[in-house]
């Protein structure tokens, strides 16, 4: 299975929102389902010139983005 198709999956199988719904849960099923979309719709190469274009106009998000995972990578591999 795919990453699309797993993220499909499961957008699919979460509960539909009602009025009662939390809005950050209705926030991520949008999320979800617009991952999943980009995810299908585009190929390997532009999902990477995609990402170098995001980097090349925010890099000091990117190098901060970069040192968080690398931190939070560090201390799940040290453990």
């Amino acid at each position: 299975m795919s990453a699309s198709e797993k993220f499909a999956y499961e957008g699919d199988s979460a509960p539909r929102p009602t009025p009662e719904t939390p809005y950050f849960l209705e926030e991520t099923l949008s999320v979800l389902r617009r991952i999943s979309a980009y995810l299908s719709d585009r190929d390997v190469a532009t999902m990477r010139h995609d990402l170098e274009k995001r980097i090349r106009e925010h890099p000091g998000a990117s190098i901060a983005i970069g040192f968080g995972v690398g931190l939070i990578l560090g201390k799940l591999i040290k453990r």
